[in-house]
């Protein structure tokens, strides 16, 4: 049975000299369409502490993160990319760059995405809009704890992207302006809302009346969206978007970054030729899902925009983005792949060249790999592509060091016979992917986000077996999400029947799955406590084969039972795995 509602599974002498300096800082003309990107990511904010709700550590890294692989992969030309980080962007910065330097240069026909990374924040509507009384704003660098006077409403930045002579314009928001209340507060994890009391702001006359009828907002809560522009968003409106810790692992950086953008940069990275802005989204909503992220992403187009390949131009087709990685500095049986740890590569992993030479991956940074040749030879400038990934084998780190003495000891006692979880005590600010905390006389353990999984254990020793269970489901858990292959040999695509994405407790729920090869099926349940089922083969029924191009669903007409979504409510994952063998 599941557990849980399960959700399936990125202007004379000294005259000569006034003109050459007013025509160097014009805008360029240009005939054939080309790519822009304005990006702004913010940590470091001037009236503002470097505290939950203050400074974000991972802002200016997502803002970079999106700025090479706009330019390495997609074709953006360096000079038509400006980065705006930290204290440099302030609403007028910020405003200047759309309505100025981007208004000035892209013509019609020309692609451009808008990225921020920072806060979200709320100040009080007067022009009834808005469900709540209250509107939804992005804050710059310079925005007051104490007036909305600096804050950027909905309404005014799409009168910003208004400015902008082109209808393709796809505008990223990893932010949220509310939805941080469930959350517990870890060293490993920030929700990116301002942390401002709207309540003080100042309010003006007829703010917070309840909104005219038809005039609601989008899903994502800051309708930063027109017929023209794709809006991608982190979270929907009572959601919070957060940043995390990515504690690297196989000689992995470690670095804090939004969750959504971390997974929408990498499957950029990876995604092939052709693939477009909703086959991007879907699946960077299902790694969220994956890694236990409780924020569902937005796509405010799919019917058009969203259905265009990434990043094309009018005329031009696609951008000239490239699935495999390219084979450098050849010399003997050693080579360099110019591409690392940031699509996903690490140790272990094999690639092959269409001429049949086999490497694999000794070391890893994030923009380049060292391999070894298995079989065959290659030479410079030929294509690899991923055919074989060594997933990860790290354990699960549960830090325990807010714990009293007795029950500490006691949980330490339990998981001795574990290898798959690992205590972390001592330092509470050392990376642990769970934290438990003492509550009064109950336990509860914490995601790295924020998250509370599970709550009202005992404390002491009277809690510890029940604790350890739970340690023990979800290390189990961590190894079934991190099974990921990044470039898979074949497509399996797996959807809830009726093509529901979530469902409510007493529910039945069915699963399709269709793969694009012969081979044998597994259907893993990551229920939303921990558990982990196996629910295809099973006792009753053994086989599970799947044929290529046929859609298998579970349970079958043939199968005696349903199933039926048990408590607790939260966030489940089902994978399928296909192979070669049972």
């Amino acid at each position: 049975m599941t557990r849980g509602p399960i959700r399936a599974p990125a202007l004379a002498l000294a005259v000569a000299a006034l003109t050459g300096t007013l025509l160097a800082s014009a805008p360029v003309e240009h005939a054939a369409p080309t790519r822009w990107a304005f990006i702004v990511g913010i940590g470091d904010y001037v009236h503002f502490e470097d505290v939950e709700g203050g400074d974000l550590p991972g802002a200016a890294h997502d803002a970079r993160a999106m700025r090479d692989v706009l330019v390495g992969r997609y074709g953006f030309p360096e000079e038509n990319v400006r980065l705006l980080l930290d204290r440099d962007a302030t609403r007028a910065a910020m405003e200047e760059g759309i309505t100025g330097w981007l208004a000035e240069r892209v013509r019609p026909g020309d692609n451009v995405v808008v990225f921020f990374a920072g806060h979200g924040s709320q100040v009080w509507d007067d022009s009834g809009d808005e469900d709540d009384g209250l509107d939804e704003t992005l804050a710059p660098a310079d925005v007051l704890p104490d007036s909305p006077e600096l804050d950027i409403t909905d309404d005014e930045f799409n009168r910003w992207l208004a400015t902008i002579p082109t209808d393709n314009v796809v505008v990223v928001l990893d932010h949220c302006n509310s939805g941080t209340a469930t959350r517990a507060v870890t060293p490993f994890s920030r929700a990116r809302r301002l942390g401002r009391d709207v309540q003080a702001l100042p309010r003006p006359p007829g703010a917070g009346r309840r909104a005219l009828p038809g005039r609601g907002t989008d899903p994502s809560g800051f309708d930063g969206t027109g017929a023209r522009v794709l809006e991608l968003a982190a979270a929907q409106a009572d959601q919070a978007a957060v940043e995390a810790f990515f504690p690297g692992g196989e000689g992995a950086e470690a670095f804090h970054g939004g969750a959504f953008t971390t997974f929408l940069v990498r499957r950029l990275w990876r995604a092939p030729a052709g693939a477009t802005y909703l086959d991007v989204f879907t699946e960077v909503r299902q790694a969220l899902r994956h890694e236990r992220f409780q924020q569902d992403p937005h796509i405010s187009d799919e019917g058009s925009l969203g259905s265009s390949p990434l990043f094309s131009v009018d005329g031009g087709g696609p951008s000239a983005a490239r699935a495999s990685l390219t084979l450098e500095s050849v010399e003997g049986d050693r080579g360099t792949l110019d591409g690392g740890l940031t699509l996903g590569v690490s140790p272990g992993a094999v690639f092959e060249t269409a001429s049949g030479a086999m490497m694999v991956v000794e070391s890893a940074r994030p923009d380049r790999s060292s391999v070894r040749m298995v079989t065959g030879t290659a030479r410079n400038g030929e294509q690899a592509a991923l055919t074989g990934l060594r997933f990860s084998v790290d354990p699960l780190r549960v830090g325990v060091a807010g714990l009293d003495s007795e029950s500490a000891a006691a949980l330490e006692n339990e998981l001795a016979a574990s290898p798959g979880v690992d205590v972390v005590d001592g330092d509470p600010a050392a990376f642990s992917h769970l934290v438990v905390q003492r509550r009064g006389t109950t336990l509860q353990v914490v995601g790295s986000d924020g998250w509370i999984r599970h709550r009202d254990i005992p404390a002491g020793a009277e809690g510890a077996p029940a604790l350890a269970r739970i340690l023990r489901q979800e290390g189990v858990a961590k190894t079934l999400a991190d099974m990921e292959n990044p470039a898979p040999a074949f497509q399996v695509s797996l959807a809830l029947g009726g093509a529901r994405t979530s469902l409510g407790l007493g529910e039945t729920v069915s699963f399709h799955v269709t793969s694009e090869r012969d081979g044998h099926l597994t259907l893993v349940d990551l229920g939303t406590d921990g558990t982990v089922v196996v629910l295809f083969p099973n006792a009753h029924h053994p086989s599970a084969f799947i044929r290529a191009g046929e859609t298998l669903s579970f349970p079958t007409e043939e199968m005696d039972f349903e199933l039926t979504v048990l408590p607790p409510a939260g966030r489940g994952v089902v994978r399928a795995f296909v192979t070669s063998r049972p």
